[in-house]
């Protein structure tokens, strides 16, 4: 979803960066890319991005943990193994405490709920982070799962509810940035 919005943003003429960690599409090599490993360098980069940009999509969550302690050999087989995790930084929850006038869109994606608890859980995401737009949707469905080339969605805002049926990402992306560009 984030490469469809990146080039549907570029055909109308966006500056744009993205910032992307394990991707399994090819970005074509007309975007500035920055290429990061770990949530605490995507949050780096997106952090000293952020003061220099109008509008920033989020359109996926990091890791929501990481490991407490890492080990730096490795850990024999024969014992039994206990994982330590701890939460990453919300990257989404910082994004209007370094430039408030920014425009943020957050993605949410839900596993089989209702699509009042998918709106909920979106305003929950706008109260909490300041986004002024939620794209969410049930990824349980076999349409819409993470990695398909279709998707259908609900682009959320404090007033209105945009259903956006099943369609290509392509597709939806224009749908997408022709909200944010009414709102702007």
């Amino acid at each position: 979803m984030g490469l469809a919005l990146a080039r549907e943003a570029y055909i109308r003429g966006a500056d744009l960066k993205l910032v992307v960690a394990n991707v399994t599409v090819d970005i074509p090599s007309v975007f500035d890319v920055v290429h990061v490993e770990t949530s605490k360098q995507m949050n780096d980069a997106v952090l000293e991005l952020i003061p220099s940009y109008d509008i920033f999509i989020s359109t996926a969550a990091v890791s929501d943990f990481e490991f407490k302690q890492k080990s730096d050999k490795k850990i024999d087989s024969a014992n039994s193994l206990f994982l330590d995790l701890k939460p990453t930084t919300k990257i989404i929850r910082q994004i209007k405490k370094i430039n408030p006038d920014i425009f943020l869109v957050g993605f949410k994606a839900e596993f089989n709920i209702s699509r009042d608890e998918i709106i909920e859980c979106a305003r929950k995401q706008i109260k909490d982070a300041g986004t002024d737009l939620v794209v969410a949707n049930d990824i349980s469905r076999d349409c819409c799962h993470f990695g398909s080339d279709n998707n259908e969605v609900l682009i959320v805002d404090d007033d209105d509810v945009l259903t956006v049926p099943l369609a290509s990402k392509n597709e939806i992306a224009k749908k997408i940035l022709d909200v944010i560009s009414q709102k702007l």
